[in-house]
């Protein structure tokens, strides 16, 4: 497995806002080691924020549109955000990743799958509708994605937060392992 972060110092050099939204200073702590470590220490909100990252855009939304649908009280307009997100994951093409962002941008910011059309829509190209192109920031789409499956297991019953949690950040790490099938 060959990381785009190895370590925890890594990737908060390249992400300097992950530093406070993982609650970590810099170390040359393996990534998957840390993430492991959030785990067993219960500091999934931490785990779930750092995976965000870790991950490259496409898996991460990937990651996002995967998990979010565990959800049970997803509004139609949110599945809708997922379904645009999710085809842009699987066509990964401009006119695709426009449909998820004019989408995202039009839908209430207070939901999940909100963030999840902006984290598609936000994965490149130019975030400006008219004028020259504006870039999105480098971390507009791990933070959608981190804002997506925090607040979505904000909606998750008490019981049952922790395990599907814990199945999100697993579910991350097996795409670290072994990468995405996208047809899936």
């Amino acid at each position: 497995m060959r990381l785009r972060f190895p370590t925890v110092r890594d990737l908060l050099a390249s992400f300097p806002s992950a530093e406070m939204e993982v609650g970590e200073d810099p170390s040359g702590e393996d990534s998957v080691r840390f993430v492991r470590r959030c785990i067993s220490e219960e500091r999934l909100d931490a785990a779930i924020s750092y995976c965000a990252y870790l991950l490259a855009r496409r898996e991460t939304v990937w990651w996002a549109c995967r998990s979010v649908r565990d959800v049970r009280d997803l509004s139609a307009s949110e599945r809708e955000c997922v379904a645009l997100a999710h085809d842009w994951v699987m066509k990964p093409d401009e006119a695709q990743r426009l449909k998820a962002l004019e989408r995202g941008l039009k839908t209430n910011a207070k939901l999940s799958g909100t963030w999840v059309a902006l984290a598609a829509g936000w994965s490149g190209g130019s975030i400006a509708g008219v004028g020259p192109p504006v870039p999105p920031p480098p971390h507009a789409t791990p933070q959608a994605v981190r804002v997506a499956l925090l607040s979505g297991a904000s909606r998750l019953a008490g019981p049952e937060r922790p395990a599907i949690m814990n199945a999100w950040i697993q579910t991350a790490l097996r795409c670290l392992e072994t990468g995405v099938e996208f047809g899936r």
